[in-house]
């Protein structure tokens, strides 16, 4: 398991970390995934700004919790494939 723990907080996009370390383990496209009240969140990242702040693509809808445990699953795409190269299987 990754680093930190996460806030999560109901509607909000936003994701805090303390102790995290998100540029080096996160990504655009990755996915966070979180353990809410026994329901797991796999949530998909937007953007990385900081070691302790990302942007998740779509605001989280569970309840606001703090102080929790999180761990990645990694897009299935190398984050550094050329865009021509996938052209052929999005047309």
């Amino acid at each position: 398991m990754p680093a930190g723990t996460i806030k999560l907080t109901n509607n909000s996009a936003a994701v805090t970390g303390t102790g995290t370390s998100f540029t080096t383990e996160l990504a655009a496209n990755d996915f966070l995934v979180a353990v809410v009240g026994g329901v797991t969140y796999t949530l998909g990242v937007k953007s990385v700004e900081s070691n302790t702040g990302l942007t998740l693509a779509a605001a989280y809808n569970g309840p606001t919790t703090t102080g929790l445990a999180w761990t990645q699953r990694l897009s299935e795409l190398p984050h550094k494939w050329p865009l021509m190269w996938l052209k052929p299987f999005v047309e």
